[in-house]
């Protein structure tokens, strides 16, 4: 188990060193979507074969060079090739195999191709690690250029963890940087904090939209189940507060951005949650469009999640009060009212007259047949 986290966490994150691709480069012809699909998945099969044949240095060649990746625990974030290798040799040892499965791959490819992000839930040795990452291909090859990951614990094993307070959120220990191009990617992901509504709005207008939670079984694909998991969430007043630096960058090819952040997550009648929230967005037209989300959470030393509960989000604020009616509306209203009454009493008047004329037009009928008998 140890190997698949060091193996995707730590090798991967040993090319993190470099600065962000510069948004929106050439990267060749556009590539059928189709297609596009079957290269991204083949780059993360090439993935999971590695891993399992303990064979970590392999993943060198299908890792951007650029790379960032989130791993599942507080200090999984790094940022050079000599930590991660340090911290590899500690844990992987050569040749180690590991029992890996996947469950649940979705991989979607962004317009014209030459970008993608997937969403897995990995069963290793019997424990579910959900992995969220974006692949871009600017040659004949899709390399992962970021990546998250977490374990996604059973919901009754969080409570001794917000009870010590030392749930904290994935990789906190990330120095935020935002990439040029993604700025409006961010103002996106500020938005749906405190009103998780445009969150759910975007994600609930797509088929191949995913949600990844914390705890196992977390999971909602499509517009109906994210639909229904969101009204849930604004009903509960969820909303979150970020909690540490926020990083984000931009594909390639410019059709892709992610964000993500230590966040702390409250909602009504609940302990504050820290969280690490990874963000997939789509480019629709001059707008960013909500594609993916994943939150993740990380156990750690009793107290280590103190400083996260200290930033919680604000109250939501109380529903507006219907405006008072002044002198004018209420002699509008009143005069609507009598209009109404008017129109009501000239139907009934008009109705009378014509069922009285009717009867005097039968009794004039009867008096002529009476007289033509005679």
């Amino acid at each position: 188990m140890r190997a698949l986290v060091a193996a995707v966490v730590v090798v991967v994150a040993g090319c993190a060193g470099s600065s962000p691709p510069s948004p929106a480069r050439v990267v060749g012809p556009p590539i059928d979507k189709d297609v596009a699909e079957e290269d991204a998945r083949g780059t993360l099969a090439e993935i999971y074969a590695a891993i399992q044949r303990g064979k970590p240095d392999n993943l060198f060649s299908v890792v951007d060079e650029a790379v960032r990746v989130f791993g599942p625990r507080r200090a999984d974030a790094l940022a050079s090739r000599t930590d991660a290798l340090v911290a590899l040799g500690a844990v992987v040892e050569a040749g180690e195999s590991s029992k890996l499965r996947s469950g649940a791959l979705s991989v979607v490819p962004a317009r014209r191709g030459r970008s993608a992000w997937a969403v897995d839930v990995v069963n290793v040795e019997g424990k579910p690690l959900a992995v969220t990452a974006i692949l871009s291909s600017e040659d004949e090859f899709f390399r992962v250029t970021v990546a998250a990951l977490a374990w996604t614990p059973p919901a009754r094993e969080l409570r001794p963890g917000l009870d010590e307070i030392a749930v904290v959120p994935p990789g906190a220990t990330s120095p935020g940087r935002i990439a040029p191009g993604a700025e409006g990617a961010v103002e996106r992901f500020r938005s749906g904090l405190l009103d998780p509504a445009r969150w759910g709005d975007d994600l609930a207008r797509d088929d191949e939209a995913v949600y990844v939670g914390p705890s196992a079984g977390e999971l909602a694909r499509g517009k109906k189940q994210l639909a229904r998991l969101w009204e849930k969430r604004v009903a509960a007043e969820t909303r979150a507060a970020v909690s540490g630096e926020i990083d984000a960058g931009i594909t390639a090819d410019g059709q892709l951005a992610w964000v993500t952040a230590p966040v702390t997550r409250v909602e009504k009648d609940r302990p504050p949650l820290p969280l690490r929230v990874f963000a997939v967005f789509e480019r629709d037209g001059d707008e960013w469009t909500l594609a993916a989300l994943h939150e993740a959470l990380a156990i750690d030393a009793p107290g280590a999640g103190g400083p996260f509960v200290k930033i919680v989000p604000p109250p939501p604020a109380p529903p507006e009060p219907a405006p008072a009616a002044d002198d004018d509306d209420e002699a509008n209203e009143a005069k609507a009212k009598k209009t109404k009454k008017k129109a009501k009493t000239k139907a009934t008047k008009a109705k009378a007259k014509k069922k009285s004329k009717k009867k005097r037009k039968r009794k004039r009928n009867k008096k002529r047949r009476l007289s033509d008998d005679d």
